[in-house]
């Protein structure tokens, strides 16, 4: 064997040959192959699949934060630009490489795209294709053969985009199944180039890679678009010359990227639709306000050479990778962002979205065991807590603001839209069902009106005020949703106490649609003589009597005792209130004699159905006061003011606002009487309690500020009552605007005020004073003559609403 270089000579034996016979097999070469060890390229290489975005808007944060990332570490360089898809990681990337290779040209730069793993193959080819490598070279040797010879290079940068899915690079939930991978030597994270003299740039919608595939100091989070970086990339689409302050005036540019919460994304889109339909914003915008062409708008999308071809752009398909990524790694995160696509996008608490994970897991109990008795089963709050992280690091939400141990939430409203989208899509398409019987639409935003509803204490009490406001704006808007979930009645009586509270806080503008609402709401599903939509009726006349319009609401409540009087009697206490209210609007059209009565009915019937010391008996005794005040009958006045004030004392705190419209009545009535020092103490007690518990902005302390204006007036304190009576009528105009009847007697008031301070001179100067407030009350008083006779100055707070929180009717 030692004499034959080259080839091995055997004997065989036992065989067909005869024995000992010799056999020369010839020369016998054995091929091992191992990873190549090729040879350092020499020349300088770039795998770039985009070319140079010349349009791009520098976005001076992000771009200068980049470079000033600390210096690499001994072993090598890298940084992650991570955020909300379509808020433009991969053009600051593809700037990022151009300026690489611009400053140094001796850089080799190389762009791998990370969705899964079939791209992140073929990009690895692409670059040992560059590399000279044979063509025969796949799989394993071949990732490693490009990390080798990437590694060997004196200078290099490597972009790695769209790594949302973190899991394929050891990352997440899906550890089990890297595993398997790394054990057949399949792992990506180890093709991942790692020398001193080379850079890693990521990109990944998931934030979670801070700390873990880079470190949290090397991340950066990318948002939206700043205001004029926002402007300076439409304008560039549109080849627009923006001007200062930035915008053509009433071009309605600043309405769109309001809306388009300033996404680079959707602003792209837009942009490019607008200018290949020569469409202006206004035009865009009203496709965008109108339901039936939003989605057909928003769902357009056009190729973008700096994008791959084969990913959407679509405004309401981007979010699609991550939300089927959040299904794989969590059905509780899952199930939380289509819950909350049906609140508002603002503010939302993070008690909200624990209760939304908490209904994820009473549903998946009752899908598996339907036939099983016992309680639910709960998730853990940290379980709950883990859920909402999650859809924080893929920026689905963002922590806002922090009040106390609170915090608070804000969510894309585009991202919002987009699964909204996506559940009609699939419903439409495949006829998918939840529970078996409910669409997904109708499942997901009647769980959303389930957790708001739970959510929304109906208490009157003050304590409760400030857990009620969070969810105001949520409990409005799953309310629009009413018929979509088949939740009619149910969304109607949560509006309604939404509104109540809003009555009860003096925001009438903002409770008046929601009454609207309702009404529509139960006229549908109950019908018109239903108790429900009867309320419902009188809550809407309750609404034009705080804004003056009293022939309107006379119209309603008119309508409203006729039909409750036949069902519920008159010593059923929503009657007794019915009346009052419709005595409260013959008041308001100064009907005195037609008030009186029915507030002596309505007083004499509680007293005998309720007691003395009720409530609603305590109104009617102060709404009875009112109208013996206006007739002039002041002894009467005061012994029923005097009465009322003990009774609410006695069964109220002194904040209530009954209390408090009780002691406006009475200063009044002393104020008539001419006993302005006696007026003047329960006036300011009044006022003071009232600021603190309501504030400033509320009708009943704007009036009680008018009433004490009456009584520096009449005690010549003219100084005193010009500041306090301007006051007034600045808060009633923000409130009510110029037409209330209100804000006409404010002026009234205030003019006549200034006459006798002898400011006329100052006011035909300055366009105001006396002279300029009689051409205005003359010229709105017209205006509102019908529903209002200037006789009556009282305001329209006299009515208030405890009834309303009573479960009569309801």
């Amino acid at each position: 064997m030692s004499g034959h270089s080259g080839s091995t000579r055997r004997d065989i034996s036992h065989n067909a040959f005869n024995d000992n016979t010799r056999i020369h097999q010839g020369d016998v070469h054995i091929n091992h192959y191992s990873s190549p060890r090729p040879t350092p390229h020499t020349g300088v290489i770039r795998v770039i699949p985009y070319p140079r975005n010349e349009d791009l808007v520098h976005r001076r944060d992000l771009i200068d934060k980049l470079d000033e990332l600390p210096p690499p570490t001994s072993e090598s360089y890298s940084a992650a630009l991570w955020g909300l898809g379509g808020s433009g990681k991969t053009q600051i990337a593809l700037n990022y490489a151009y300026r690489r290779c611009d400053t140094n040209q001796e850089c080799c730069v190389f762009w791998v795209h990370a969705g899964n793993e079939t791209t992140f193959a073929a990009d690895y080819k692409a670059i040992g294709t560059k590399l000279g490598f044979d063509e025969q070279l796949d799989g394993t040797r071949l990732l490693n053969a490009v990390r080798t010879a990437i590694e060997a290079m004196p200078k290099w940068l490597m972009i790695i985009d769209n790594a949302d899915n973190l899991s394929l690079f050891g990352v997440g939930r899906q550890a089990q199944a890297e595993e398997e991978t790394e054990q057949q030597g399949h792992s990506m994270r180890n093709c991942i180039p790692c020398a001193p003299q080379g850079t890693i740039l990521w990109t990944s919608r998931d934030g979670h890679i801070a700390g873990t595939l880079v470190g949290a100091s090397r991340c950066i989070k990318v948002q939206a678009m700043a205001v004029d970086e926002a402007r300076h990339l439409l304008g560039g689409i549109l080849n627009i010359t923006w001007t200062t302050p930035g915008i053509p005036r009433g071009s309605g540019m600043n309405t769109l990227l309001e809306e388009l919460q300033y996404l680079p994304l959707a602003i792209s889109q837009a942009g490019a639709y607008m200018k290949r339909l020569s469409m202006t914003a206004e035009e865009y915008l009203n496709y965008l306000n109108q339901g039936k062409t939003r989605w057909e708008v928003l769902k357009v999308s056009d190729t973008d050479r700096h994008r791959r071809p084969e990913v959407s752009n679509s405004v309401l398909e981007t979010w699609k990778i991550s939300t089927e990524q959040i299904l794989a790694e969590s059905k509780i995160s899952y199930h939380v962002l289509h819950v909350i696509a049906y609140v508002d996008n603002q503010d939302i608490p993070e008690e909200l979205l624990v209760a939304a994970a908490y209904s994820f897991a009473i549903d998946e109990y009752r899908d598996e065991h339907e036939d099983e008795q016992g309680s639910a089963v709960q998730i853990s709050e940290l379980e709950a807590l883990q859920s909402v992280a999650r859809l924080q690091e893929f920026s689905f939400l963002n922590l806002r603001r922090t009040e106390g141990c609170e915090r608070r939430y804000e969510m894309h409203k585009l991202v919002q839209e987009a699964i909204r989208y996506d559940l009609r899509i699939r419903s439409l398409s495949e006829n998918t069902t939840c529970n078996g019987t409910e669409q997904l639409e109708a499942f997901y935003s009647a769980k959303s009106l389930h957790v708001v509803d739970c959510l929304f204490p109906v208490e009157r009490e003050q304590a409760s005020w400030v857990q009620r406001e969070k969810y105001v704006t949520h409990a409005i808007r799953v309310g629009e949703w009413a018929e979509l979930s088949n939740t009619e009645v149910r969304t109607a009586h949560l509006l309604r106490d939404v509104a109540v509270f809003l009555h009860y806080r003096g925001r009438w503008r903002e409770m008046k649609p929601l009454f609207e609402r309702v009404l529509g709401l139960r006229r549908e599903v109950l019908g018109e003589k239903h108790l429900h939509t009867i309320t419902a009726m009188r809550d809407c006349a309750l609404t034009y009597y705080h804004e003056g319009q009293y022939i309107e609401a006379l119209r309603i409540q008119k309508v409203v005792l006729e039909l409750q009087q036949p069902v519920l009697g008159e010593e059923d206490p929503d009657t007794m209130w019915s009346m009052g209210l419709l005595g409260s609007v013959y008041f308001g059209l100064e009907q005195y004699n037609k008030a009186e009565i029915l507030h002596e009915k309505a007083l004499k019937l509680q007293r005998v159905v309720l007691g003395e010391k009720h409530i609603d008996t305590i109104q009617s005794m102060k709404d009875l006061g009112y109208t013996y005040l206006m007739q002039g009958r002041l002894d009467e006045t005061y012994e029923i003011a005097m009465k009322a004030l003990e009774s609410a004392r006695e069964v109220l705190e002194e904040t209530d606002l009954d209390t408090i419209n009780v002691m406006k009545l009475l200063g009044q009535t002393y104020t008539e009487q001419g006993q302005y020092e006696e007026g003047e103490v329960i006036l300011v007690e009044a006022l003071s309690v009232g600021k603190h518990t309501f504030g400033e902005k509320h009708p009943l302390i704007i009036d009680l500020m008018r009433e004490l204006a009456r009584v520096y007036n009449r005690q010549g304190r003219y100084n005193d009552a010009e500041s306090v009576c301007q006051t007034a009528l600045n808060l009633n105009r923000q409130a009510f605007g110029d037409n209330h009847p209100d804000t006409i007697a404010i002026m009234k008031n205030l003019a006549s005020v200034q006459e006798k301070l002898q400011q006329h001179s100052r006011a035909f100067n300055s366009g105001g004073g006396p002279g300029s407030l009689w051409v205005a009350i003359r010229t709105q008083h017209h205006q509102h003559q019908r529903q209002k006779p200037m006789g009556n100055t009282l305001g329209t707070t006299t009515m208030t609403d405890h009834a309303m929180y009573t479960p009569s009717g309801e």
